[in-house]
């Protein structure tokens, strides 16, 4: 009799330590849950927005360049078709091939902003992990809502919401803080 009552004070003691593990894992999962908010994710889609509008502008500006150049290049062509004196026609030539070479350097200014299609797709990736991790928590906090103390019923509401946000596109902060609250974490 003396042996069971050992082995299940040992029990009870691993239970309790358990139970304080489970509960620190809890504090670092609402901690993290704070950090990795659709905040951070809105604020990385800003950020998208933003620099393809950016790109956009600074695109219809070259296009406005490029559309000079051209007048530019027909008008100095029409010049050059009057037969001018060599000095104005040497003067006309190289007007000519300045502008050409403006019209390379803003080909080569277009291919340049391929790097914002490539930064908007990582971004993407980030929100994308972002939510994914913020679903792992919540797939996390139901399982211990699930191994908690608390009432089937109240287990079943608190996991009931958690299977909501996890199956909902998007997961809304002050969702999972009235969940965390309600659960007194």
């Amino acid at each position: 009799m003396e042996d069971l009552k050992t082995v299940i004070k040992s029990i009870l003691e691993e239970v309790k330590i358990l139970e304080e593990k489970i509960e620190e894992t809890a504090k670092v999962a609402t901690q993290t849950t704070k950090v990795i908010t659709p905040t951070a994710t809105e604020s990385l889609r800003e950020v998208i927005k933003f620099s393809e509008e950016s790109a956009n502008n600074i695109i219809q500006q070259i296009d406005k360049v490029e559309e000079n150049c051209k007048v530019i290049d027909k008008t100095v062509d029409e010049l050059l078709n009057l037969n001018p004196v060599s000095t104005i026609k040497e003067k006309l030539s190289l007007i000519k091939e300045k502008n050409k070479d403006n019209m390379n350097i803003l080909i080569k200014v277009y291919e340049l902003f391929s790097f914002q299609d490539l930064m908007a797709q990582q971004i993407k990736e980030v929100i994308n992990i972002l939510e994914e991790t913020k679903k792992n928590l919540l797939k996390f906090a139901a399982t211990s809502i699930e191994m908690s103390s608390l009432s089937e019923e109240d287990k079943k509401k608190a996991v009931g919401k958690v299977h909501e946000f996890i199956t909902g596109d998007r997961i809304n902060q002050q969702d999972v803080d009235k969940l965390l609250e309600e659960l007194g974490l």
